[in-house]
């Protein structure tokens, strides 16, 4: 709960900082370092990882030096880039802050949507199935129901952030894409657990936390792809 508790903190520490230098005068540079500061570190991290599995797979030479070349080449041309760029990020920051806004929420509605296909399992329903081996007709018809929901939710939200960003003042903007649109989404996820306990009152619903603690299960089975083979 700690642990949960201080991410709720920082992700709204990082919203109400956003959204004040979004809005007010000579915040243009805070706005843009806040933007790109997350994507920026987790590409770093990303690189990093790539670099360390996929350049180093037979391990050769002393961890310091395989750590030091991955951090250089993760590290260096992120920073190059961002130094280059940032003239341009600094002059478009609101547009940088609703092109994430946006592209996140219709990813997040391509990954629901896309599951809905025929053929396909819709999204809710294999979270569900993750924490009961067994689904009744009912509940898998209504977590189909919940897909289509989740999908339709990230499109409005989209289209709600196009028209503000296009014809409200930024502060309006910033207020719906900034500051709620994860208790946006949070106020959504548990409205719709306290609607499925009322609609199906009989059946043994698993807690946030266990449907939380099978999904890591879940991604912890899984077996990762096998490592080249060394080389001769």
């Amino acid at each position: 709960m700690l642990k949960g508790a201080l991410i709720v903190m920082l992700v709204a520490a990082y919203a109400l900082a956003s959204h004040f230098a979004l809005i007010l005068p000579n915040g243009q540079a805070i706005a843009a370092a806040l933007a790109l500061g997350i994507p920026a570190l987790l590409l770093i991290g990303f690189v990093f990882q790539w670099v360390v599995r996929r350049l180093f797979v037979n391990k050769s030479g002393s961890l310091a030096v395989r750590y030091g070349v991955a951090a250089f080449l993760a590290i260096v041309p992120v920073a190059l880039f961002l130094w280059l760029a940032w003239p341009f990020f600094l002059s478009n920051a609101q547009a940088l802050y609703f092109a994430q806004h946006v592209g996140t929420n219709a990813l997040l509605a391509w990954v629901f949507g896309h599951t809905l296909a025929a053929g396909a399992t819709p999204l809710v329903v294999t979270f569900a199935r993750m924490v009961h081996t067994r689904l009744p007709v009912e509940i898998e018809a209504y977590a189909r129901k919940v897909t289509v929901a989740w999908t339709a939710f990230f499109i409005i939200t989209c289209m709600v952030s196009i028209i503000l960003f296009v014809a409200a003042p930024i502060a309006v903007w910033s207020a719906f894409g900034v500051l709620l649109q994860w208790p946006s989404v949070a106020a959504f996820f548990v409205g719709e657990y306290a609607l499925r306990k009322i609609l199906f009152k009989d059946f043994d619903h698993a807690s946030m936390k266990q449907g939380f603690d099978a999904y890591q299960q879940h991604r912890t089975a899984v077996p990762s792809a096998p490592s080249a083979p060394d080389k001769p």
